[in-house]
Order: structure tokens, then C-alpha cells, then sequence
């Protein structure tokens, strides 16, 4: 009998230490993360996140797919991005405005025949993808993005 309480004592207690090793690693990377936001922390926290900034410079090939509504299903064009500002490229038969911050955060709005669609999503790494809406053209849809140059 003593064997036995002296093995059961014996498990408890490598319980007991097996989880404060666990809380204490959570504890030092908690630590570790916490030290790296002090350490790093600049403009980045300044801007309330840790989001890696990017220059989304370029030409980019947009390829765009209705969802909702009578629009014509596929459209394909070019956007030229330069310091996060966009604009029409080559002889895409749209205009195209607004910008790309360098968190990758799109926000534009694309113009043809007098029709205005909003474009909203995101780019990382030199492709991105978001949505398109036009209440001017009762539409919605899709878009996504890739880097050519």
C-alpha cells in the first residue's frame, strides 16, 4: 500500500510540474511577443497593428467577375500603382482612382460610360483580391489582382 500512495504522490506532482512549465513557456512568449512590440513597435503600433508594409507599386492586371446583376460577366484591365495612388493603364477603356496604402488596404473607384463602381479588398505580396459594387449599374461582384511589372 505505501508503494502505491507513494507512485500516486509521485504522478500528481509530475502533473503539477508539467503544467507550470506549460504556463511558464506561455508566460516567457507572452513576455518574448510583448518585448518585440517595445522593441519594434514604431510607426507599425502607431498605426494599430503589427501589418508588415509593402510598396504595392506597379502595373497590375485586374480581372473582374460579375456576381449580381444584368453587368456583363468578365472584365479585364490594367491599373498602374505608384506611391498608393491608382490610375488607368495602357488602353484600358476605364478610369480608374484612389489608392493603396502600404498596408495593402485597396480603396478605389472605377469609372466607364458615366458608371461608377466602388472597389474595396486587399493586396500582399503582388496580388490581392477583393469586391466591387455600382449602384449606378445595379451590380456586384469580384476582383482580383496581379503584379506584372
Amino acid at each position: 500500500m505505501g508503494l502505491l500512495k507513494l507512485k500516486a504522490a509521485s504522478t500528481a506532482q509530475r502533473s503539477h510540474a508539467g503544467k507550470a512549465l506549460a504556463r511558464g513557456r506561455r508566460l516567457g512568449l507572452a513576455a518574448l511577443a510583448l518585448a518585440g512590440s517595445v522593441g519594434f513597435g514604431g510607426a507599425a503600433h502607431a498605426q494599430g497593428g503589427f501589418a508588415v508594409r509593402q510598396n504595392h507599386d506597379g502595373i497590375y492586371a485586374v480581372d473582374i467577375v460579375t456576381r449580381q446583376g444584368s453587368c456583363e460577366r468578365d472584365y479585364h484591365w490594367k491599373i498602374s500603382v505608384s506611391g498608393g495612388r491608382v490610375s488607368s493603364a495602357g488602353d484600358t477603356p476605364m478610369e480608374a482612382s484612389g489608392q493603396i496604402n502600404q498596408r495593402g488596404i485597396v480603396e478605389l473607384a472605377f469609372q466607364r460610360f458615366g458608371q461608377v463602381a466602388t472597389v474595396t479588398g486587399k493586396l500582399a505580396m503582388g496580388s490581392g483580391s477583393g469586391t466591387w459594387s455600382s449602384t449606378t449599374m445595379q451590380c456586384a461582384g469580384s476582383w482580383r489582382a496581379t503584379r506584372q511589372g
